[in-house]
């Protein structure tokens, strides 16, 4: 039936375009699990390492998210406008914005690892933290950071849009797994146990290349692996099943053929 063989070639070309966008996330998911969790007074320093401990802010410090007014060493976020199309209603993004600072990570092994999060692959959870629309004004420290952006709540009309601001962070003593380039730096001296020696400090960045790059979450390795797989298998689920759909459809011509 012609009818199936276009559903199938939709659901084919959808599930090839949702493969090869998490294409990306199937060959960090192969980092993660090929790279073994050092302690961090263990690390070398000398290539790719995989630590997991505690946030704690550095010597810069924390930042104050805008929306919630938590703490945090890093957040994202995200301000998004309900808008209609015909029938059709979507999310469409205004704004997204970052910010960090470089802090440590604690796993008890007697050293901290640095981290410098800038230009990492950061997988966070979103948080809905408010919204704002019909019956519902935006709070006046949200209207003011979208009047700070160029942005309003309202139309030129006066009414509310229909809006939500999303946050991500990692704040102080969350949970954070780290896999990516790392170096050796000097560090506070610390005692042998004969005499106080020099020190080093294992140092995490973001490094040209696919293969170098910092990825950093609050979640444990396994949710993580597991977030990263989905997306890639359900694009091929729905290759398959488009395969499926359209063979059926060329089988499906062939018998209405014969028969007729």
């Amino acid at each position: 039936m012609p009818a199936l063989f276009v559903i199938g070639g939709v659901l084919f070309l959808i599930g090839v375009i949702v493969t090869l966008t998490n294409i990306k996330n199937w060959k960090r998911r192969q980092r993660i699990i090929a790279t073994p969790t050092s302690p961090i007074a263990q690390a070398p320093g000398t290539g790719l390492v995989e630590v997991k401990g505690r946030a704690i802010p550095s010597e810069q410090g924390i930042i104050q998210t805008p929306f919630s007014g938590r703490h945090a060493v890093w957040t994202r976020i995200t301000v998004q406008e309900l808008r209609s199309s015909g029938r059709n209603s979507y999310w469409h993004t205004l704004l997204t914005e970052m910010d960090g600072r470089v802090f440590l990570i604690d796993d008890g092994s007697g050293q901290v690892a640095r981290v410098a999060p800038n230009g990492a692959t950061v997988i966070l959870d979103k948080v809905n933290v408010a919204s704002s629309g019909t019956f519902n004004d935006a709070q006046p420290h949200l209207e003011g950071f979208l009047m700070s952006r160029g942005l309003k709540s309202t139309s030129f009309l006066g009414f509310n849009k229909s809006m939500r601001y999303e946050e991500e962070l990692i704040a102080p003593g969350d949970p954070v797994y780290a896999l990516g380039p790392s170096r050796r730096e000097p560090g506070p001296p610390v005692h042998d146990g004969y005499r106080m020696v020099p020190g080093s400090q294992l140092v995490m960045f973001m490094a040209p290349g696919a293969e170098n790059e910092l990825i950093l979450t609050n979640k444990t390795e396994e949710q993580l692996t597991s977030k990263l797989l989905g997306g890639f298998i359900a694009g091929l689920v729905l290759t398959g099943l488009g395969l499926l759909v359209a063979g059926g459809g060329v089988v499906a011509a062939i018998v209405t053929l014969i028969s007729d």
